[in-house]
């Protein structure tokens, strides 16, 4: 064993020195410089060439769907150890594929609640994370007690929000409609494989024991100091829930009845009360004097000579219509006049950045559903690509869809070419967007738990299709070299095309 790992040191750092690293991981500054031996970092570099399939798999993400296969990889090669062969004597037997699953719905479970980077992490990031404390002024009732053991059988049957139930779900309660109680859709419902409900209900009656008893496990003050408290996480899921969706929950307290909850409609960021519309409207500003303008980029989308009848006579001026944007999702239009192209373009800056606005979207992400806005005759289509794919638009619109910050759609327009009413079509299809935050904030639900359509979707590496594109490239550079000789070297003028260049059906 020493000697094979003297050989692997040697070869990983031989590797490491004399090939430049694929994976992105591998290229920052701090993994160059670190000293150590990482057992997740340093071991592929063991083989040399790296395989494509490890560098695919560290570069894409942690292939979630293979984690239920390592573990019970894992588990075999330690299983097969004479110090595991001569502990498991006095251990009841255990199926490694029964823990493999286990292990694979939990990493899926854990990527429903955003905990997909989990695996990445080593063991001082995770405690340094976890909610340290415990809640001091918490003291559950018999109720609690009922519904804590209620939320852990859901939980286990693949439930966890109680609003997917139909007995509390807001259509069926709108609408008065039919519903079955929790307990009965819960007994119609498979338990878990693994974990029985009396286990589960045994946990909670164990750490209610623990509570009247005043058993606390002690815990080392330095650790309690570092991150939040469980009482910080506490709070902060209360005020979550009290302020999700459209309304806000106030607590009325008295002194000699329970207390009690009230709701009201919450008022829009940045709005006003408009009262002939019986509305909230966005509130006008001007610029913004805490703006950053070093990361802001204009460009002119039109610029026209105008003239006009005054009672001096034919005036002539310039009139630019200009677009400008941090390329991060603030943007605004301009209309500017004045009387050279360059005060035009100056005043129609001026003016967009008096009429920012933002687009909702998240940033490295796909789009949550397509956006389609029109203006009398002219439209446009916002329609979500993979990631990695890029914008797919006519040239002449990528100035534009640069500084709005888009990336990853397929842009269309149709219909028409003035600028007026195209802004306006633009506007509205950008209104349309919404991200997974604002979602959230409007169903009420966690941010990690929405998913949109595409977010499973990966660009696939170019070089996997090298050796598919090597003959298509021969021949459209072999027609090329032709229709070059053929035109440098031609006898007759009235040669338009090529042989290899025609398809049936067409007409010489």
């Amino acid at each position: 064993v020493s000697k094979w790992l003297v050989g692997h040191l040697t070869r990983v750092r031989l590797n490491q020195s004399r090939v430049d690293p694929n994976i992105f991981l591998h290229q920052s500054r701090s993994m160059a410089d670190e000293e150590l031996y990482s057992f997740a970092e340093d071991f592929p570099y063991d083989d040399d060439p790296m395989p494509a399939e490890l560098v695919d798999e560290r570069n894409l993400d942690f292939p979630l769907q293979r984690a239920g296969e390592y573990m019970s990889a894992l588990l075999g090669a330690l299983g097969g150890s004479p110090l595991a062969r001569n502990l498991a004597k006095d251990l009841p037997e255990t199926d490694n594929n029964d823990v493999s699953e286990q292990f694979q719905s939990f990493v899926w479970d854990l990527e429903q609640v955003g905990l997909r980077n989990w695996l990445k992490m080593d063991v001082g990031e995770l405690e340094q994370f976890l909610p340290k404390g415990a809640v001091s002024d918490l003291m559950p009732e018999p109720d609690d007690i009922e519904v804590a053991k209620l939320m852990l059988r859901c939980a286990a049957r693949g439930k966890a929000n109680l609003l997917d139930f139909e007995a509390v779900d807001p259509h069926t309660l709108l609408h008065q409609l039919p519903t079955r109680q929790i307990d009965e859709e819960l007994s119609s419902m498979p338990p878990d494989p693994h974990v029985s409900d009396d286990a589960l209900e045994s946990l909670v009656d164990g750490y209610m024991a623990q509570r009247k008893e005043g058993k606390a496990e002690s815990t080392a003050s330095d650790w309690l100091n570092q991150g939040a408290s469980v009482d910080q996480v506490f709070s902060r899921e209360l005020e979550f829930y009290r302020t999700a969706g459209p309304i806000e929950w106030i607590e009325t307290k008295h002194a000699n009845k329970d207390d009690e909850w009230q709701w009201q409609w919450r008022q829009p960021a940045n709005t006003l009360w408009h009262n002939r519309k019986r509305a909230y409207v966005p509130e006008q500003k001007g610029v913004d004097p805490n703006l950053s303008l070093s990361e802001m980029r204009q460009h002119m989308l039109d610029i026209r000579r105008m003239a006009s009848m005054t009672n001096r006579g034919r005036i002539s001026y310039f009139r630019s219509i200009i677009v400008v944007g941090n390329g991060r999702g603030v943007y605004g239009f301009g209309v500017g006049f004045g009387n050279t192209a360059k005060d035009a373009r100056t005043d129609g800056a001026l003016r967009a950045l008096q009429n920012l606005n933002y687009v909702d979207y998240d940033p490295g992400r796909v789009l949550c559903f397509p956006c389609k806005g029109a203006e009398y005759k002219h439209e446009m289509h916002l329609i979500p690509r993979p990631i990695g794919r890029g914008i797919q638009a006519n040239r002449k619109f990528l100035p534009l869809l640069y500084i709005l910050g888009l990336d990853n759609v397929k842009v269309r327009f149709f219909q028409g070419s003035q600028w007026f009413t195209r802004i306006r079509a633009i506007q509205r299809t950008l209104d349309m967007m919404m991200s997974r935050r604002t979602l959230a904030n409007m169903t009420g639900k966690r941010y990690a738990l929405l998913v949109a359509p595409g977010d499973h979707w990966v660009h696939w590496p170019d070089r996997w299709f090298s050796n598919i594109r090597e003959p298509y490239d021969a021949h459209a550079a072999r027609v090329k070299l032709s229709r070059r000789h053929a035109l440098h070297f031609k006898r007759r003028g009235n040669i338009l095309a090529l042989p290899a260049e025609t398809k049936g059906g067409w007409k010489d």
